[in-house]
């Protein structure tokens, strides 16, 4: 028997999984891939935002009338019953269109790494690792003295 055979006979790689994985994403060009997909995906999400911010800001005073009618409609079927829940969701509804209609989402360029973050609330970092950097962890924790990084 081949001294690089398991009991069944068949071959067997004696390189660590991760590294096996890794090697086939390489060779499959497969982190590329997942980018390119990925920032289609941002783009057609900010054209979207972009688009629906720019439909409700057009129409904000119809859509607080409809909210209105509607939770006024509710409140007169349950006779008052869930008057406070009712009003609660009225509120949560006024206050996502108000966030929506106020805010402006910067046009899409063309090359989706010009995009720019809409400029409410903190941004993450943009992400730095590499599928090599990210299967590391695979091999087990770090070892003593070793920075331990997310």
């Amino acid at each position: 028997m081949c001294p690089m055979s398991d009991h069944d006979g068949q071959h067997r790689d004696d390189k660590p999984i991760s590294d096996q994985i890794k090697q086939v994403v390489d060779d499959l060009d497969l982190e590329n891939k997942v980018k390119a997909v990925a920032s289609a995906a941002e783009d057609a999400v900010f054209r979207g935002l972009g688009v629906a911010g720019q439909f409700v800001h057009e129409r904000r005073d119809g859509i607080e009338a409809f909210i209105d009618r509607a939770t006024s409609g509710l409140d007169e079927r349950t006779g008052g019953k869930y008057a406070e829940r009712v009003g609660h969701l009225r509120d949560q509804l006024s206050a996502g269109v108000a966030s929506l209609a106020d805010r402006r989402w910067t046009p899409v360029p063309d090359d989706p790494g010009e995009l720019e973050p809409p400029a409410a609330g903190p941004q993450p970092p943009p992400p730095t690792d590499t599928w090599s950097d990210a299967t590391d962890d695979l091999d087990g924790p770090p070892g003593p003295g070793t920075p331990d990084t997310p």
